[in-house]
């Protein structure tokens, strides 16, 4: 997530093109982080210290760990530390992007802290983002208002991980006053007062969603594709049921209906979250039912 995040906020600051990230998103895949740059990025050392190591390795048949240990640049704890991290999905795309010639690492600092600023981050919230925890990047998304639907939105983010595509990731979301009924899977999620949840279409990701999901090619947003839209959601908000349960609460799924919603819902407390495959949208929209 945390790639598309920051990737997007440097194409359209201009630093580089669509073009560009979309082929970073293509190569980062095989990309291995350099202990250097983990290192700098966790200031365990200096960039110059790091770019010294790195002559040393042109002319020693020697690890840059090794090397660094030698010179007194990191302990052996620090290294082991830094080993750990090298599947850091931001260090990957900060990596790709220096491979390509399109960011230079000492200008990391300045970016980010645009970035930082540019969207009223504080220090330990940018941290938030580059962790690439839904947990934690979640509620920084979130209006105060849908922040009730946090852990909702947080199992939504992880199974679309976990079953759909790995990069997706969700922009700011915003409280609205219409439910989508066109377009959409609904289900409802009922306890005292209860939920209504659903996926609809944007511009195109929720029918790519439904092929990925339904293991079948469709052509057009039909009952058929919506059915495989339903079973995605009803497989989100049995996880979600299923984590209250064990802490007491008990909720009942609806079977999930298909762009009509006849339950009343609280036009006050309806949050919409635009979700992101690739280049394409959906949103995803809960609300509290009246």
């Amino acid at each position: 997530m945390v790639e598309y995040i920051l990737g997007n906020y440097l194409a359209e600051s201009g630093k580089i093109t669509r073009e560009q990230l979309k082929m970073v998103m293509e190569k980062q895949d095989s990309v291995r982080v350099k202990l250097g740059l983990i290192a700098v990025s966790e200031g365990m050392m200096t960039l110059e210290e790091a770019e010294r190591v790195n002559r040393l390795q042109a002319i020693e048949d020697k690890r840059f760990g090794d090397i660094a240990i030698e010179k007194g640049y990191l302990t052996r704890l620090q290294l082991d530390k830094l080993l750990k991290k090298q599947g850091s999905a931001y260090l990957i795309f900060v990596q790709t992007l220096v491979n390509e010639g399109l960011v230079a690492l000492d200008e990391l600092d300045w970016l980010l802290n645009d970035f930082r600023q540019e969207n009223g981050y504080s220090f330990s919230e940018l941290e938030d983002i580059k962790s690439d925890e839904a947990d934690r990047i979640v509620p920084l998304l979130l209006p105060e208002g849908g922040k009730q639907f946090t852990e909702l939105v947080c199992t939504v983010v992880r199974v679309m991980i976990r079953l759909i595509d790995r990069h997706i990731y969700i922009g700011k979301a915003a409280m609205v006053e219409e439910f989508p009924t066109s377009d959409s899977a609904i289900q409802i999620l009922k306890w005292e007062q209860g939920l209504a949840d659903s996926f609809s279409e944007r511009d195109g990701a929720l029918l790519n969603v439904c092929s990925v999901f339904g293991r079948e090619k469709f052509e057009r947003l039909d009952i058929d594709a919506l059915d495989a839209a339903g079973e995605l959601l009803n497989c989100v908000n049995g996880l979600y049921v299923s984590g209250l349960s064990r802490e007491g609460e008990f909720l009942e799924l609806m079977p999930p209906v298909y762009n009509e919603c006849r339950e009343r819902i609280n036009k006050s407390a309806i949050c919409r979250i635009p979700v992101f495959v690739g280049d394409k949208g959906l949103y995803f929209t809960v609300a509290e039912l009246a």
